[in-house]
């Protein structure tokens, strides 16, 4: 069995790799749940404790996907305050022009 690893992929000042074999995957399972096919059964709620448990590693306080994942979730949640809240903060977070733009977007959208 011979495993792959893919680029290194910078993230808060941290790196990650992700090593996956061509036979047995162990990621797939991960990777499964965060597309709403796991165990949790895609269920919004299940993903936002998931990010809430990432959302104290020092290594992911400055990256604006987070927020922006929990604003999703939020959102589907049907926690419109707090998603609006959440796009907000990933808006501020980005130093990305197009990104901030869509981010304050969703954040309009998500009063709708």
């Amino acid at each position: 069995m011979r495993a792959r690893v893919s680029p290194t992929i910078p993230i808060g000042g941290a790196s990650f790799r992700s090593i996956s074999s061509s036979r047995d995957d162990a990621f797939a399972g991960d990777r499964a749940q965060s597309r709403g096919c796991g165990r949790d059964g895609g269920r919004p709620q299940a993903g936002l404790a998931r990010v809430d448990a990432l959302a104290g590693e020092p290594t992911l306080k400055n990256y604006h996907l987070l927020p922006s994942v929990r604003g999703d979730l939020l959102k589907k949640l049907g926690r419109l305050d707090e998603a609006r809240a959440e796009f907000e903060r990933a808006a501020a977070l980005t130093q990305n022009a197009r990104e901030k733009k869509l981010l304050l977007e969703r954040a309009a959208q998500a009063m709708n």
